[in-house]
């Protein structure tokens, strides 16, 4: 969630919206945001738990958490981009990135501001 706050400028000049998505509780996500100083919101699938992450097949009934997923999703709503990591690895920011950039091109919108492919490549996002 760190990188995704620090990046939150990149992805805004895309237009794009931020939101962490988890099981945990709203007062558990109120406290991580807050301690955590987030600048995107966070939505509790709590109850009934993990019917969003179910939705989008990104959660785990065995162990009743939510996967690592991203999902990067057109003005429509529909799923453009999607990537679903292992548990332990941070998946990044990179594929995001891209994906907005894919779908920028798509839209034929033109980003002055974004970095190259090659530029967002050696920051390491």
């Amino acid at each position: 969630m760190a990188l995704y706050n620090e990046a939150l400028p990149e992805f805004q000049k895309y237009g794009a919206e931020i939101v962490g998505i988890s099981v945990d509780g709203v007062w558990c996500h109120a406290a991580y945001a807050k301690h955590n100083h987030l600048h995107f919101p966070l939505l509790s699938d709590f109850e009934p738990k993990g019917a969003v992450a179910q939705k989008f097949g990104a959660y785990r009934h065995g162990e009743g958490v939510c996967e690592r997923a991203l999902f990067v999703l057109d003005e429509e709503g529909k799923v453009f981009w999607s990537y679903c990591s292992p548990i332990a690895v941070n998946p990044g920011a990179e594929g995001i990135l891209e994906a907005l950039e894919d779908l920028s091109k798509r839209k034929g919108d033109r980003h002055v501001e974004s970095a190259s492919h090659e530029e967002r490549s050696h920051s390491g996002r």
